[in-house]
């Protein structure tokens, strides 16, 4: 019977000290959870794209010109991208000697929904517009919206409109005097991904959820 109890006690000793052991290493434990931003695009992409640019001028009959565009964009980050376009399109509309323009810009753009398939884009910046001699250069600024759909991991359609303002740096320039200054774009195109994809992990702020151990307290007795 003394053995029996002698038994037990010790085995209630052992568990009661692997419970204290495992509320120790409990409180010395921090959290540090994180959040992690998984982007499903890559890091660089080309566009391939065609559309339509309405001019609005003196006259009563709205025309549009047909334009093709290739595109660069570089993201330095799942949401943040910078992003470089061409375009050709032939004003023929309008009695010009050269009926050819290019047009080059440069763009900031957002990524809404960076973690979705489907998002929108904002973008703006600065470009030029010039005919295909560059005698008639006029410099401008663009901003707009479009909107992307991944088929694949590498492939998206992507619709976009777009609004520019032209500048007439020049006081007499040819397609200034026929058109306003302001113009629209309408595109359709297809974007190819390449690279590797931006995952930006953001760590919330470290809760401690420490509490004194039996050590510190005992030692806080001695004194």
């Amino acid at each position: 019977m003394i053995i029996k109890c002698v038994i037990l006690n010790v085995l209630l000793l052992f568990s009661v000290n692997l419970f204290s052991q495992g509320l120790l290493d409990i409180g010395e434990k921090t959290s540090t959870d994180s959040i992690v931003t998984l982007a499903l695009r890559k890091n660089n992409a080309i566009t391939i794209g065609a559309g339509n640019m309405l001019m609005k001028g003196d006259f009563n009959t709205i025309k549009y010109e047909r334009f093709l565009e290739l595109q660069l964009t570089r993201f330095i980050s799942p949401k943040i991208a910078f992003s470089g376009n061409l375009k050709k399109f032939n004003v023929e509309n309008y009695d010009f000697e050269n009926q050819g323009f290019l047009s080059g810009d440069l763009n900031l753009g957002w990524c809404i929904l960076p973690e979705e398939k489907f998002s929108p884009f904002v973008f703006a910046g600065a470009g030029i517009l010039t005919s295909n001699d560059f005698k008639d250069k006029n410099y401008k600024v663009q901003g707009g919206l479009s909107l992307e759909y991944l088929i694949t991991k590498r492939i998206a359609l992507v619709v976009s409109i777009e609004a520019n303002y032209v500048y007439d740096e020049q006081k007499g320039s040819l397609l200034l005097q026929q058109v306003e200054g302001t113009y629209y774009n309408a595109k359709l195109g297809v974007q190819f991904y390449f690279g590797n994809k931006h995952n930006s992990k953001v760590k919330k702020k470290q809760v401690s959820t420490e509490t004194p151990s039996v050590r510190e307290s005992n030692s806080i007795d001695q004194y």
